[in-house]
């Protein structure tokens, strides 16, 4: 019995998430594809995009909890055949997307320098192709959280392989503009940095539209209820308030020191560490989508109050996250000495790159379990506790790695903080995991 039970997780969970992985792979070959291009620029010209597509990203993440919050109680609303309040939580959903989206607009319109060159320490010619990059794909965070919260929308329906679809030809679109505009192909000028970011914003506008367009034909929601939407907005607000907490502390603190103390240690080495990280972010990739289909299946089992399902749900979403990580590790550790160059041709950063491969992945050797437990954790209601167990784990793990670079200043000293990180974390939410399921007589 055990192991059907296992076997029928297992299968759920590979249903829901695959698509997503696919999804999310050629999503993340829009990045690859840009930074192929940018990589074969100039390094100033990497490092500088790298640290504005980093900072937009992590910007993303933070608000896309809103999101985050939507399949949460939208897998509820499901669970207790709530129609009605499903789509009241997912009008007020994209409202708030579009008022953060042109709060974006207008911070980076008008306080770029300031963000790139007073946090960044940017200049010159880096300076002048970060604030290129950014001007043109300020639109990218209106568009990319409602992405999110419309693939929150399908999540939830269980309809991942239309995801899968439209991430795929908005990928193919990318390839071919960054083709024509960055080397000015076909008799258009050349672009470069200008041509990347153009190419990156007209694919995302087509995964938006295409997705909305398939949510229209496919959702009865009136626009009555865009009156109604009030309340439902505050609650997602007050809800997300601890997700976006917990991903301040984790994703933007974490990682907008981390970055600012190895960019202080030199170019090469924030270059070489940004383009690991990248690939290390590629084979992380099914970590997150087996962790969004936790979210959004517990959430559902909760709403069902079959919390004996929690359990096995949980421990075939870790299995399934490593295996893949170890077996992709595995490709990348031993082509470690030819997988930068499919994105760079400068010699020094290829040889900075190919020496962090080994240490990075053993860094995150613990980071899809705890991935898997934050988001189960998540569906169960425990926002806030994960909120105080990141901060206290950060606190301890930045003082760590904050003491040790200003006495060695060493990079191997960032990747050991990173993996204690990582390892209590696991630690501790498995403990809060178990806790709950104890409390609910499992």
């Amino acid at each position: 019995m055990f192991i059907s039970v296992k076997n029928q997780h297992v299968k759920e969970l590979n249903k829901f998430a695959l698509p997503l992985i696919i999804q999310n792979i050629t999503g993340m070959l829009i990045g690859l594809v840009d930074e192929m291009f940018i990589g074969r620029i100039s390094t100033e010209a990497y490092g500088a995009i790298g640290i504005m597509v980093a900072l937009m990203n992590l910007l993303a993440g933070i608000f896309g909890n809103i999101a985050v919050t939507f399949n949460i109680e939208g897998a509820r609303k499901r669970g207790e055949n709530d129609n009605k309040g499903f789509d009241l939580y997912f009008i007020s959903s994209i409202f708030i997307d579009i008022i953060i989206g042109v709060l974006y607009i207008l911070i980076i319109t008008l306080f770029s320098n300031q963000i790139l060159g007073g946090l960044y320490g940017l200049s010159g010619e880096a300076l002048r192709s970060a604030r290129t990059y950014a001007f043109i794909t300020c639109p990218y965070m209106m568009f990319q959280l409602l992405i999110f919260t419309f693939n929150s929308y399908f999540k939830i329906e269980k309809k991942t392989k239309s995801l899968m679809w439209i991430s795929t030809a908005s990928t193919v679109l990318n390839v071919f503009l960054d083709y024509l505009l960055v080397f000015g192909k076909l008799g258009l000028p050349r672009l470069e940095t200008a041509g990347a970011a153009l190419a990156t914003i007209i694919s995302v506008l087509f995964n938006m539209v295409a997705i909305s367009l398939m949510i229209k034909k496919d959702n009865k929601i009136h626009t009555s209820f865009s009156k109604k939407c009030f309340q439902p907005s505050i609650h997602l607000i007050k809800e997300s308030i601890p997700l976006i907490g917990e991903e301040l502390l984790e994703g933007s603190i974490f990682v907008v020191i981390i970055n600012a103390i190895i960019s202080n240690i030199g170019i090469i080495e924030i270059s070489s560490y940004l383009l690991v990280k990248y690939l290390i972010d590629i084979i992380l990739i099914s970590m997150h989508m087996y962790g969004s289909a936790e979210l959004t299946l517990v959430s559902e089992k909760i709403g069902q109050c079959k919390y004996r399902n929690i359990k096995d749900l949980a421990i075939a979403g870790i299995l399934i996250s490593l295996l893949i990580y170890a077996i992709l590790s595995v490709v990348i550790v031993i082509f470690r000495k030819n997988v930068p160059m499919l994105i760079s041709n400068e010699t020094d950063l290829i040889e900075g790159a190919a020496k962090l491969i080994i240490p990075m992945v053993l860094m995150n050797l613990f980071n899809p379990v705890q991935t898997v437990l934050k988001y189960v954790l998540l569906a169960c209601g425990k926002a806030k506790s994960v909120l105080y167990i990141t901060a206290l784990v950060n606190i301890v793990v930045l003082a760590f790695i904050i003491t040790t670079y200003f006495s060695y200043a060493g990079l191997y000293f960032v990747f050991i903080g990173l993996f204690i990180n990582y390892f209590l974390l696991t630690i501790i939410y498995a403990v809060c995991l178990r806790c709950f399921l104890i409390k609910n007589g499992f």
